[in-house]
């Protein structure tokens, strides 16, 4: 169970730590995008409006995030103009600001810019727009691989120092996972013990109730008052059985195992339920295949499959029937337990597995045969210990399967 903890402590809070660095980087580099774009825009946008002449420039609007514009910004950036008449042919280019492109390079990124028919984007690493003149057509060209290598550089940093945070808290996180789990432990523990050494100390006198309340029935015959006694010590017994065994898997020691014929154990059982289902008019059908075998521990492995039958008889309404399905699948194995029930008691079947949650208390409560809402939560303890899983739905409206898998 400690290790359980501490495995799930860690889970939850490395991802919610994940969670937090990931909008953080997401972030900072959006923000880095939409500011360096800004920026971009704001130079092509006065290039534009000067027709590419640094005479023109006006220099008197501040941006909102970033120092304004000056002239050596303006001649630092790297653009060529591309001027087109009005059938759209290129008639002259000017690459005095851009040394790494020649003439012919510009007319065909002008001829795509001219062909696509928008007014601003992007062609490679360049950022065009199109202006609009008495002759024809000016498209400015900027060089926006600066603000590409820019933006790949603060996402690499911003990444890396993420990665170094989150592995600097995995390591703190898992040092102080003990310390931080070490009041529930000890919580669970003090309940764990409570319930075994309550649990034996209950074994004796049910034991002498139950011998005493056989003897006045032997002295003094049967009565309803016997049968109560017997019932209720019955179901203490089962209770107590039940709840040893979620402590004892609850601790996390290993059972011994060994080859079990699991065919053979489930046919064990049959006939105990098959006769009580018949004293109900209740249609029990069973298909064991036989042969399957596997390295479990007998006892417990009869326990969970008698929690399911106990509850399927229990709760089966009189003129239902119960379906009992065990195969192998591959190298795996499935047990179906099927009966005929009410679903609208409860919607969530998976409530069921609930410690001490009973889904009609007002009916399960008048019943002498009726459990505590303990068993299902131990059989589906049982079955986790042994790799498996234990599931619960309503195939159909009337009907209750519950799954094993292993």
């Amino acid at each position: 169970m400690t290790k359980t903890l501490k495995r799930r402590f860690i889970f939850f809070t490395m991802t919610a730590v994940t969670c937090l660095l990931v909008f953080i980087v997401l972030a900072i580099n959006t923000l880095n995008w939409m500011m360096l774009e800004s920026q971009s825009d704001m130079v092509l946008q006065t290039l534009v409006d000067a027709d590419g002449s640094f005479l023109k420039m006006d220099f008197d609007r501040p941006p909102p995030f970033f120092r304004p514009l000056d002239m050596d910004r303006m001649r630092s950036s790297r653009f060529f103009i591309v001027e087109s008449d009005a059938a759209g042919e290129v008639s002259s280019v000017n690459i005095d600001q851009i040394s790494s492109i020649d003439s012919e390079t510009a007319r065909s990124y002008a001829e795509k810019a001219l062909r696509s028919g928008d007014d601003s984007g992007r062609i490679d690493g360049y950022k065009f727009a199109v202006k609009e003149t008495r002759s024809g057509k000016l498209l400015f060209f900027m060089d926006v691989s600066g603000q590409n290598e820019s933006f790949r550089m603060v996402l690499f940093a911003s990444t890396a120092i993420a990665v170094l945070c989150w592995v600097i808290l995995l390591t703190i996180v898992i040092l102080l996972s003990g310390r931080v789990i070490r009041p529930v432990i000890a919580g669970m523990e003090k309940q764990k013990q409570f319930i075994t050494n309550a649990g034996h100390e209950m074994k004796t006198p049910l034991a002498i109730i139950q011998s005493n309340n056989d003897t006045m029935a032997l002295i003094h015959g049967e009565n309803k008052y016997n049968v109560h006694i017997r019932n209720q010590t019955k179901r203490l017994n089962g209770l107590m059985s039940n709840l040893l065994t979620l402590a004892k898997l609850d601790e996390e020691i290993p059972l011994p195992t060994e080859t079990v014929d699991i065919s053979e154990t489930a046919c064990e059982l049959l006939p105990i339920y098959e006769e009580e289902a018949q004293s109900r008019e209740l249609r029990f059908r069973a298909q064991i295949e036989p042969g399957i075998v596997m390295q479990t521990n007998r006892d417990s492995f009869r326990q969970m499959l008698t929690i399911l039958l106990d509850n399927a008889v229990k709760y089966t309404p009189n003129g239902g029937e119960i379906r009992l399905t065990l195969a192998g699948e591959g190298r795996h194995l499935r047990i179906i337990e099927e009966n005929t029930c009410d679903p609208t008691l409860e919607p969530d079947p998976e409530r069921l597995f609930e410690r001490f949650y009973r889904g009609d208390a007002a009916r399960t409560q008048s019943k002498d045969s009726s459990g505590y809402g303990i068993g299902l939560s131990a059989a589906r303890a049982i079955c986790e210990n042994f790799g498996g899983k234990l599931t619960a739905e309503y195939p159909d409206g009337r009907t209750i399967r519950f799954t094993a898998r292993f």
